[in-house]
C-alpha cells in the first residue's frame, strides 16, 4: 500500500508540470492563431484517469467523511478536460487556445487543492 501511497503523491507533481506546460502552449496557440490542444490534453486526461484509478484502493483505508473535498475536487479534475472539449468544438483556434488556457489555470487550482484535502 506505501507503493500506491508513493505513486499517487509521485503522480501529482507530474500532473502539475503538465498542466504548467500546458498553460503555456494554449497561449501559443492563441498568440500563434493556429495549433491544437488535443495531444496535450489527451495525455493530461489520461494521467488525471491513472490518478483517480490509484486513488480508488487508497480510499478504502481512508475517513470518508474527512476525504470528501478531495473526492468532489477529483471528480471536477477528471471532467474538466472532456467538458472543455466539447464547450470549444468548432471554434476559432484562438477562442479554444484561451480557454484551455483558462480551464488549466482553473484545473491546477483544483490540483493544488486536491494535494491540499489528500492524507
Amino acid at each position: 500500500m506505501e507503493r500506491l501511497i508513493a505513486l499517487h503523491s509521485r503522480l501529482q507533481l507530474t500532473i502539475t508540470i503538465v498542466i504548467a506546460v500546458g498553460v503555456l502552449w494554449a497561449l501559443v496557440i492563441a498568440w500563434r492563431n493556429r495549433g491544437g490542444m488535443q495531444p496535450l490534453s489527451g495525455i493530461l486526461q489520461l494521467l488525471i484517469m491513472a490518478q483517480a484509478a490509484i486513488g480508488l484502493p487508497l480510499l478504502w483505508q481512508a475517513d470518508l467523511a474527512r476525504m470528501a473535498l478531495h473526492l468532489i475536487y477529483g471528480v471536477v479534475a477528471v471532467a474538466l478536460i472532456p467538458a472543455t472539449a466539447l464547450a470549444v468544438r468548432d471554434r476559432p483556434v484562438r477562442v479554444v487556445g484561451l480557454s484551455y488556457a483558462g480551464i488549466l489555470l482553473m484545473l491546477l487550482i483544483v490540483v493544488a487543492r486536491l494535494y491540499e484535502t489528500g492524507g
